[in-house]
């Protein structure tokens, strides 16, 4: 016997009695499922409004386990607007949907701008809220363009999709 096998055997009988002295559990492999999804690079605004539309994004593959269940795509959010909800820096996961409900947090587009926002709709008109009480409402008027990208699902960290695979 050479010396790698005298090696190899040696390991292979320390294996064997730690499988026999219950001081080892073997290990098994946990699959985490990854889904591919698209980030928009150019962040929508929790301030003053940024473009998004035709804007560059990335593909990204990351875990499936911290996308919201029906999230279409991600933006990346800027300002401090929708604090406390939402923070500059972080992904919020949307369904791509061309309608949201009263009350509900979408990304929209108003005359080229792009919006992370609370959608306000009552007797007075139609409002882009922020959720950071230090700004005003947005008013939709009659000769404004609103487009409506989708419904936020959720949001993460930036650090949540670092290390992913493009």
């Amino acid at each position: 016997m050479n010396s790698t096998e005298e090696h190899t055997a040696k390991a292979m009988d320390y294996i064997n009695l730690l499988h026999a002295s219950g001081m080892y559990e073997k290990q098994t492999a946990k699959i985490i499922p990854f889904r591919s999804i698209d980030i928009f690079e150019n962040a929508v605004s929790a301030g003053t409004g940024n473009f998004l539309v035709d804007g560059p994004k990335e593909t990204v593959h990351i875990d499936e386990s911290i996308l919201p269940e029906d999230t279409t795509f991600g933006v990346r959010i800027s300002g401090d607007s929708m604090e406390p909800e939402f923070h500059d820096g972080q992904i919020a996961w949307v369904l791509q949907q061309e309608s949201v409900a009263n009350g509900e947090i979408g990304i929209f587009a108003l005359n080229g701008e792009a919006y992370i926002k609370k959608l306000q709709n009552d007797k007075d008109g139609i409002f882009l809220i922020s959720l950071n009480e230090k700004y005003a409402p947005i008013k939709v008027s009659e000769n404004d363009r609103l487009d409506i990208f989708g419904k936020v699902l959720g949001k993460s960290d930036a650090s949540a999709i670092t290390g992913h695979c493009r």
